[in-house]
């Protein structure tokens, strides 16, 4: 699920970090204190480069023999011996699955309808070569949560191997984990079966059946001679079905609306984003509408001032994808937005207009800004080893501040953004991902921001799941931000999800652009926890977050108190609703 959308409200509102999401310039960055830091990323890469050599020794071992190694497994149901070697002939789709993972449902039940029952129905690949799938239960599962995958997928042939002792011989480092071998080659003396293909990142079927189409039992495959027609292979007793020769493509919308909710204060945030996959190439598309509304409060412009504010913020933001080979993807992010990004910008435009509007120099404030974002994905261990380098640039046109005179002072309202960043993200083992990020930028009269963050998934057993990010940014001459996160997840027969989770964030001060020195905001630190509760299918899923969060400013006793509204300590109430479908 993609629920980052969100997570960059929620940061931008109350100045969290999330999970993917840079710091913009003129807003506060995640993170925690400097050494503990430090320690927690020089571990963690210290683990993931271990990590990372041990499996790439392991898969170059693997992928240089190409050698399926042998088994025999018993029946789930029947606990009947079943061997690689019953399927001599044959050219065989090993689908491992645990019955709590989400994804497998999905993988197991395209497999048995699009390879098992497609490839049955054709007596075979177009070479007449039975294809036979088999599903292999790789972890330990409760017996209610097996019989409730089972159904749903209506597989043929399960074997049980909860220890993945099988999946470890293949290679796999998580589920759903998909291998394709030939064992075409009959007889004493034949040929061990073979690799063809792995998959540890379900690719669909139109991949998978070319591969399979392309197995001809022969030792060599036959060479059609230039410029002359392929041959067609025909179906005993009459002609093949013509197979599917369009890409098969994924499509995936995503509904999401969020609120943030305090006594004198309302933010929502409505966002649909259509998303398609294609084998090697992918688009996406997001549009969101944040109105905010805000009671306007200020005894210190010709007396009391009261109002309701409002206002309107549009943002599109794009990207597409493509594969550069098996290992490179090139991708383009970009977007736009029109309107006040924060309600502290909207309170502070509201201030300046009533303190300032008669005075020659003043000028209405007309907020957008624009974005672009190119960047390299390498997967430098196959289905486990990913690294992410890109650059950034923004533009913000933003509500700028006020210094009085006379003459009047109009400080500077553009700005511009340059930045840049690493990731490295490792599946270590079938329970542990993790994420290490570092980044910096370079914004228009500002110092360089650095930026540092790591993340880590473990499944603590077969249906819980725990997750925690520590991040830390800093900037000179004096600003440095920290905060740290963690949630803990339960799952039910691989449909029901919930789950608690907390966040802790605090900073030394804000570096504001456009806004005069007395009006920047103070330290803050702020606390969030709650509760979340999802439901996965096959195909669609839906998700309900919910819970208090508090914010609290050191406004220290020499300051401006025409702010005291601005940066009072407030009590949220954060919701968020969200409901994906994918067809």
């Amino acid at each position: 699920m993609r629920w980052f959308v969100m997570k960059r409200f929620f940061a931008r509102l109350l100045r969290t970090p999330s999970w993917h999401g840079r710091p913009a310039h003129g807003t506060r960055a995640g993170c925690t204190c400097h050494v503990c830091a430090q320690r927690v990323l020089q571990k963690s890469l210290a683990i993931t480069l271990v990590a990372s050599v041990l499996a790439l020794l392991k898969t170059d071992m693997l992928c240089a023999q190409e050698i399926a190694p042998p088994f025999t497994r018993p029946q789930l149901e029947t606990g009947e011996e079943v061997s690689l070697n019953d399927f001599r002939g044959q050219i065989v789709v090993l689908d491992f699955f645990n019955a709590n993972c989400g994804d497998c449902v999905r993988v197991s039940w395209e497999l048995e309808t699009g390879i098992q029952e497609y490839y049955a129905a054709r007596a075979g690949n177009p070479h007449g070569i039975a294809v036979q799938v088999i599903a292999i239960n790789s972890e330990i599962s409760d017996e209610s949560d097996m019989e409730a995958f089972l159904r749903k997928t209506e597989l043929g042939m399960v074997l049980d191997d909860p220890e993945g002792t099988l999946l470890e011989a293949y290679g796999g480092t998580s589920l759903p984990y998909l291998v394709l071998v030939d064992a075409t080659a009959k007889g004493p003396s034949a040929a061990t079966p073979r690799v063809v293909l792995r998959q540890e990142k379900y690719e669909g079927l139109r991949k998978l059946r070319g591969a399979i189409d392309a197995i001809t039992g022969k030792p060599e495959p036959p060479r059609a001679p230039t410029g002359a027609p392929a041959e067609t292979a025909q179906e005993p007793g009459g002609a093949l079905p013509p197979l599917e020769t369009t890409d098969l493509v994924t499509h995936e919308t995503t509904l999401d609306v969020a609120a943030m909710l305090a006594s004198d204060i309302r933010v929502a945030d409505f966002m649909a984003e259509y998303r398609q996959e294609r084998p090697a190439s992918e688009f996406s598309l997001a549009v969101s509408y944040r109105p905010t509304w805000m009671d306007f409060r200020t005894t210190h412009i010709d007396g009391t001032r009261r109002k309701r504010l409002t206002e309107d913020y549009y943002a599109v933001q794009g990207s597409v994808g493509a594969d550069l080979n098996d290992a490179l993807t090139l991708k383009l992010d970009g977007g736009a937005y029109d309107g006040f990004s924060t309600y502290r910008a909207l309170w502070m435009d509201e201030y300046n207009r009533l303190k300032f509007r008669d005075r020659l120099g003043y000028r209405d404030a007309d907020p957008w800004g624009c974005n672009v974002s190119p960047s390299l994905r390498w997967e430098y261990l196959p289905d486990a080893g990913f690294m992410d380098a890109g650059v950034s640039y923004q533009y913000d046109k933003v509500s700028p501040g006020y210094q009085g005179g006379p003459p009047l002072v109009r400080l500077r309202d553009d700005y511009e953004t340059v930045g840049a960043r690493l990731s490295f993200e490792n599946v270590l083992t079938r329970r542990l991902r993790t994420l290490l990020e570092g980044g910096v930028d370079e914004t228009t009269d500002r110092e360089t921001r650095t930026t540092l963050q790591g993340s880590a998934n473990y499944a603590l057993a077969e249906d819980w799941v725990a997750r925690m990010t520590v991040s830390y940014a800093r900037e000179r001459p004096k600003f440095s931000a920290k905060s740290i996160s963690a949630a803990i997840e339960r799952d039910w027969r691989g449909i029901w999800f919930a789950g608690v989770f907390g966040r802790y964030y605090e900073d030394t001060s804000e570096v504001d652009i456009g806004v005069a020195n007395d009006a920047a905001a103070p330290p803050l630190k702020t606390y969030q926890t709650g509760l979340g509760v999802r439901r996965q299918g096959i195909r669609s899923a839906i998700k309900l977050d919910i819970g208090p969060c508090f914010s609290r400013y050191d406004r220290r006793p020499r300051r401006n108190t025409d702010f005291d509204q601005l940066y009072k300590d407030r009590d949220w109430l954060s919701v968020q609703a969200a409901f994906q479908y994918q067809f």
